[in-house]
């Protein structure tokens, strides 16, 4: 028989070995960026300086960034209607960018935390809400992560292919083949990811807490998740327009439109290897670096303005972030108030099921 005081310390000791490692690791990352952000200053100090910076350019990146997680909202409202929910398009909404703010905290958890506490007060069950968030936020990077190796063809520079293999060179040269077959092996494989769903999501649903009434089963089809990839698809470059304009108010070039595959693979990489990174608050460090690594890359941006856009570009998404959960969060606050007393009860005990 175990001593429950020692097992005790042992979990303590190991949450203690994880927190020291998750901290050393942020540390370890900002260290690198501040490193390389130094080094860059010191070489090219008099350019930096000679930045300037038009705000209105800022202003439509922030738009475009408010924008670009609506496919997000959609499909998740589409999971918890397919769930047996009721909720609308706009409280959901003011739920997911609320939400957002919570990937500010290390672990990430917090974010699902307050996405399912804002949707209980519209009768939505905080098990399904914070399921189906996990689902949604899941979905979304996993398509980053397949659209930034499909699109990895895009920003390799031809310049710097003298030394590498010659099949890297052939997919260089034949840049829409690599995309092509990515994209063919995402859709096909979605009949899988749809039955994984459905059994977790009926395992789930027989909890204690609910297995004292009927509760429709959800069920996640396969022309859901067919449209949610193509969302997704939208919303990626909607994210990497957002960077286009960061990247726009710091040239005197305006839209480069033949950069946009870059910019959709620089945020699309930044922003799923930052979510993977557990130990950076919203990835921060993790994010900044791939941006500024995969913008260097083109001799249209070069380093200078790499490592600025990647600065201001999350500068801007947590302004907009900010100001999205300010707006929604008071201006439909007041609508969920009045409705209070029409919606079903939720037992005390459902905000455990996060858990």
């Amino acid at each position: 028989m175990s001593d429950p005081s020692a097992d005790s310390k042992k979990k303590s000791g190991s949450a203690l070995i994880w927190k020291l490692t998750k901290w050393g690791l942020l540390a370890l990352v900002l260290y690198f960026v501040w490193k390389q952000g130094a080094q860059l200053y010191e070489q090219q100090q008099e350019a930096i300086t000679e930045i300037q910076i038009s705000p209105v350019w800022l202003i439509l990146s922030g738009i475009c960034y408010f924008i670009a997680w609506l496919p997000s909202v959609w499909f998740w409202q589409q999971l918890m209607l397919a769930s047996g929910e009721k909720v609308d398009f706009w409280p959901t909404a003011r739920a997911y960018y609320c939400g957002h703010l919570g990937k500010y905290i290390p672990g990430k958890v917090t974010v699902l935390l307050i996405r399912a506490t804002l949707l209980k007060e519209y009768g939505v069950r905080v098990s399904v809400a914070a399921v189906t968030a996990a689902y949604e936020t899941l979905a979304v990077m996993g398509v980053g992560l397949v659209l930034f190796l499909a699109l990895i063809p895009f920003v390799i520079d031809a310049e710097q292919l003298d030394d590498w293999p010659a099949w890297v060179q052939y997919l260089q040269s034949h840049p829409f083949l690599v995309p092509t077959l990515i994209l063919v092996v995402l859709f096909i494989s979605l009949p899988l990811v749809a039955h994984l769903l459905k059994l977790f999501s009926k395992k789930f649903s027989r909890s204690n807490v609910e297995a004292t009434a009927e509760e429709p089963q959800p069920e996640f089809s396969l022309r859901l998740l067919y449209a949610g990839v193509l969302m997704f698809l939208l919303s990626w470059s909607l994210h990497g327009l957002s960077l286009g304009l960061t990247l726009a108010s710091i040239s005197d070039q305006g839209l480069v439109w033949q950069e946009w595959p870059r910019w959709i693979a620089a945020v699309s990489a930044a922003y799923a290897l930052g979510f993977l990174a557990l130990f950076a608050p919203a990835g921060l460090g993790v994010r900044e670096g791939l941006i500024s690594a995969i913008l260097a890359g083109s001799p249209l941006i070069g380093d200078i303005n790499a490592f600025v856009a990647a600065i201001l570009v999350r500068i801007v998404s947590f302004a907009s972030e900010l100001l999205s959960a300010f707006v929604l969060y008071y201006s439909i606050g007041s609508q969920a108030s009045s409705d209070t007393g029409s919606v079903q009860n939720q037992p005390a005990s459902d905000t455990n099921e996060i858990a």
